[in-house]
């Protein structure tokens, strides 16, 4: 493999090309939500060009999106005495069809250090 194949390719994309990419994200994470019946409640998300990010305050948004998409889990403990747990996951893959990729989805929920997660989740960071 050459070295040139190893460095990543920054895509610059227009002003335009990104809010596009933006409003198929929002569209995809919205059809994913509904289709699934995945919670909606206590969550927040941005969608960007690149993924959507979901901020939950209860670890079920987490669980339903492990349990419907899969995904791995990681955990990132900050020093005012919490954990974030972030799934990395994707939309549905009706993006797949028309020819796009699916839409990596980043749903992150905060605990206090040391709670206890259902092992589903545990085991998904075990995994990654």
């Amino acid at each position: 493999m050459s070295a040139s194949s190893q460095i990543p390719q920054v895509q610059h994309l227009s002003f335009l090309e990104r809010q596009d990419a933006r409003r198929r994200h929002e569209r995809e994470y919205e059809v994913t939500v509904n289709v699934l019946n995945l919670p909606s409640q206590h969550v927040a998300s941005q969608a960007t060009p690149t993924e959507v990010h979901v901020f939950a305050t209860d670890m079920d948004v987490l669980a339903a999106w492990l349990y419907e998409m899969g995904g791995t889990v990681s955990k990132t403990e900050l020093p005012t005495g919490f954990t974030v747990w972030t799934l990395h996951t994707q939309t549905l893959l009706d993006a797949v069809a028309a020819g796009k990729d699916a839409c990596p989805v980043l749903v992150s929920v905060p605990l206090l250090t040391g709670e206890p997660v259902m092992q589903e989740i545990a085991e998904a960071v075990r995994a990654a």
